[in-house]
């Protein structure tokens, strides 16, 4: 988390978080000072999460079925961080298109979009990225407001284990 860019203090957001591979060490890292929201549509994974946060006694995570659930951020706080990690394959155009723009709201002035492009063409292409290379999706994220601001080649999480990524870095324009 640290090598993206999340640190003591932060607020962020982890859309799409499944079972907390990113928004645990997220909530580590930002500490009691900072907050951590993560979104899923699987209710019984928000109830596993939420157990597991508790147990690792994070108070500082905070779990929602929808963004709109969290819309506006609760204390009024903007993200420093907004993840979107192995999940926009998931969406349709239009739903994509929404996401970007709801974002584009909760991201503080300088916030970042940090995505871990997977499972378009070239890499085990699945549902809506089936003709998608990574730069095509990176295109559409620029053009809904957003530029990118730098490519980390880092270990992520993926599956069931550590895989050579590449997260893109956007900043709000």
């Amino acid at each position: 988390m640290r090598a993206i860019g999340v640190k003591k203090g932060d607020v962020v957001l982890d859309f799409g978080c499944g079972p907390g591979k990113f928004c645990i060490p997220a909530a580590r890292v930002v500490g009691m000072d900072g907050r951590v929201y993560a979104v899923d549509k699987n209710p019984r994974i928000l109830r596993k999460l939420r157990r597991k946060a508790n147990a690792l006694g994070l108070r500082n995570l905070r779990a929602a079925n929808c963004l709109a659930e969290l819309t506006p951020l609760p204390e009024g706080r903007k993200c420093n961080i907004a993840l979107l990690y192995d999940m926009l394959h998931f969406l349709d155009i239009s739903e994509r298109k929404e996401l970007y723009a709801a974002l584009h709201g909760v991201l503080a002035d300088n916030g970042l979009l940090s995505v871990h492009l997977r499972h378009v063409k070239g890499d085990d292409a699945a549902r809506y990225f089936l003709t998608m290379s990574a730069e095509d999706v990176a295109r559409e994220i620029e053009m809904a407001g957003y530029r990118l601001l730098q490519k980390l080649p880092l270990k992520v999480w993926h599956a069931h284990d550590m895989d050579d990524g590449i997260i893109r870095n956007f900043i709000r324009k």
